[in-house]
């Protein structure tokens, strides 16, 4: 089973979102990476820095770098054991 865990930094360290729908974690980084940039007006040296992919987002506010990232992780699942006969 793979499962997809949002990390990064804005401030700080932030909580990490993990699910096993990798359009449920790309949807809320992208919404995070919009709203840090939501009102803010960047000039051309600190916009080339600013991107949003599938797997990763930088942006530069005020100087202020914030990074997230997606990594996709394989998780086994163990097989189910019988149970022990008495």
């Amino acid at each position: 089973m793979k499962i997809y865990v949002l990390h990064g930094f804005t401030d700080g360290l932030i909580d990490p979102i993990v699910s096993t729908d990798y359009e449920e974690v790309y949807t809320a980084m992208k919404t995070a990476y919009e709203s840090s940039l939501d009102g803010v007006e960047q000039d051309d040296s600190v916009r080339e820095y600013s991107f949003l992919e599938g797997w990763s987002a930088a942006a530069v506010v005020h100087g202020d770098w914030m990074e997230w990232q997606i990594a996709e992780l394989e998780l086994k699942v163990p097989e189910e054991q019988p149970a022990p006969s008495v």
